[in-house]
């Protein structure tokens, strides 16, 4: 690259920098308009339910312990964000947005670049995150920075059937379940997800699946006004994380809403021909090592 070429790529480039006070508002409406936009494009339902809820969501990740924003800025307002979940072993992505009005810029991939150089940085050896299948632009964007599919993830929501229950000993989450979840997590995925149980926990606390007096399964919760998502979770086998939906289902009374991976088909025909409907088809896509998962499982929003 010539010296001219390189001066162009910097001047094009805007500043990144993390959100101000003065931007949340702002950034979460970005986020909200940029993903109704690309739904709605492809015949979809966006992910957010509301303008309100995507402000929430901005407000909490930035004033979270464990997340580091990115926002490129023009004028002083929000023209791109990226999050940087740094809770766990595994850094997680998203939400990823670009202003409708400034797309086609590539803002997206400069919050990126910018994203996984910290993660670099600070030695993430797995980067992950979930894509929404149909949107092919973000799709091509992550793999040319280097991001793989390693599963396939079915967005369902709605209810199980009457009737159903769960087989094993279903509980509430204690602070002192935490080393056993953290086994668990070793277990069958080959990493912890501590900093998503407690983040979740301070919340609703997760459920907690026993046989024999050993914990084999736990789902987190987290309600939203209009329905409760579940996620993360973790199993030992489909069995035990079908038990965690409905009893999930038997202390929540509105809709539930999850994501089941594709390498799970038994718990999926459950779902789909159980009262559940299918939403959305997403990948998991990751930068980096990668362990296949031993058991079932439920990723985050994030992985």
């Amino acid at each position: 690259m010539t010296r001219s070429a390189r001066f162009r790529k910097t001047a094009q480039s805007p500043n990144i920098a993390s959100l101000t006070l003065d931007q949340l508002e702002a950034a979460g409406t970005l986020v909200y308009e940029a993903f109704l936009d690309i739904a709605t494009r492809h015949n979809f339902e966006p992910p957010f339910e509301s303008p309100e809820f995507a402000r929430f969501l901005v407000r909490f990740l930035n004033s979270s312990e464990g997340f580091t924003s990115f926002v490129a800025s023009e004028g002083g307002q929000p023209v791109a964000v990226n999050f940087l979940d740094e809770r766990n072993e595994i850094a997680g992505v998203g939400p990823v947005a670009v202003s409708v009005a400034h797309q086609g810029r590539r803002l997206g991939r400069v919050v990126m670049e910018a994203l996984l150089e910290r993660a670099e940085r600070f030695g993430y050896e797995s980067v992950r995150l979930l894509q929404a299948a149909y949107n092919l632009v973000s799709f091509s964007l992550y793999s040319a920075l280097g991001f793989e599919v390693k599963d396939g993830m079915a967005l369902v929501r709605g209810r199980p059937r009457p009737g159903e229950h769960p087989a094993g000993v279903i509980r509430e989450c204690e602070p002192s379940d935490l080393d056993a979840l953290d086994g668990l997590s070793m277990e069958v995925l080959g990493f912890r997800r501590r900093g998503d149980i407690e983040s979740v926990m301070a919340w609703t606390r997760p459920l907690l699946v026993e046989r024999d007096g050993r914990p084999t399964g736990f789902v987190c919760r987290f309600a939203t006004p209009d329905s409760t998502f579940l996620g993360p979770a973790v199993a030992r086998d489909e069995e035990t994380l079908r038990d965690l939906i409905a009893g999930a289902a038997m202390s929540t009374p509105g809709e539930l809403r999850f994501l089941l991976p594709v390498s799970c088909p038994w718990l999926l025909r459950w779902a789909l021909q159980g009262g559940f409907s299918l939403v959305e088809l997403d990948t998991l896509m990751v930068r980096g090592a990668y362990e296949a998962p031993a058991g079932a499982y439920m990723p985050s929003a994030w992985y």
